[in-house]
């Protein structure tokens, strides 16, 4: 009965609220909302740092008053893929099996409903990019040594290099083959003879056993020669160790620290 009594209350009210010149909105009504979306990871999205070449977990924080969807690629996991309002969500970044970095993106979306009086769509991106599979090759210690010998007639300096390093691989056997297409050494030289000063660039095929896990020395002791004489000389002012894949060469090592 109450309610048959507000229903026709109801309906009378706007005759009574125009018969008295009274004009007002209900409160019988929600208001409705916009949407409102902030998105946050801890997916590194700048342009130096890159997320590793193993991959890696992460997690995306998401703030709204709305319900979610997530778009990834395929070689992205995540913990949940939809859902309705704040939401941290795990993203699992795969190990990668090539060489080159890769570019990610992933999109979330955000939709308001008319069940929760909320307006509105919206759409974030989260773009990264991967390292590439050479980066699972790294020298960890290095020291290289400048030789200088005379020859037993005194006509010549012979000079050459001596190059330790320990390496880190933590590619397999087959994956290493299949991605390195050539080893190499290179070596930077300023020579003097008769006033003149020169450089030059030298490049030595290595094998890719030097590329092994572990300890290796390279030594040259009659790399060049140069004749002895007043004003004369010959430095060794920086050495490289890259590889050579289908992307073109890439240094794992460089430096100029090196003991005369």
């Amino acid at each position: 009965m109450k309610k048959n009594l507000k229903s026709k209350w109801l309906l009378l009210l706007p005759l009574a609220m125009g018969a008295f010149g009274v004009t007002a909105c209900s409160d019988d009504y929600e208001p409705w909302e916009l949407l409102e979306t902030e998105v946050t990871s801890t997916i590194t999205q700048n342009y130096l740092d890159k997320v590793a070449w193993n991959g890696g977990t992460f997690t995306i924080n998401v703030k709204t008053n709305g319900s979610w969807s997530i778009e990834v690629p395929a070689w992205l996991s995540v913990d949940k893929s939809e859902g309705n309002g704040d939401a941290t969500i795990e993203a699992n970044i795969a190990r990668t099996s090539v060489a080159g970095e890769r570019t990610g993106e992933l999109i979330l979306k955000t939709t308001g409903s008319e069940s929760s009086n909320v307006a509105g769509r919206n759409e974030e991106k989260i773009e990264f990019k991967q390292e590439g599979l050479e980066n699972a090759i790294k020298i960890t210690d290095c020291t290289a040594t400048f030789t200088k010998q005379l020859t037993d007639d005194y006509e010549y300096y012979q000079y050459g290099y001596k190059i330790k390093y320990t390496i880190n691989n933590e590619l397999t056997d087959e994956e290493l083959n299949d991605m390195v297409n050539e080893v190499y050494l290179y070596t930077y030289i300023n020579t003097s003879f008769y006033c003149e000063i020169s450089g030059g660039e030298y490049k030595y095929n290595l094998n890719k056993t030097d590329l092994t896990k572990g300890t290796h020395v390279l030594e040259n002791n009659e790399c060049w020669s140069i004749r002895n004489k007043n004003g004369a000389y010959l430095n060794l002012r920086q050495i490289g160790i890259a590889i050579k894949t289908k992307n073109g060469i890439k240094f794992i090592y460089s430096t100029t620290d090196i003991e005369k």
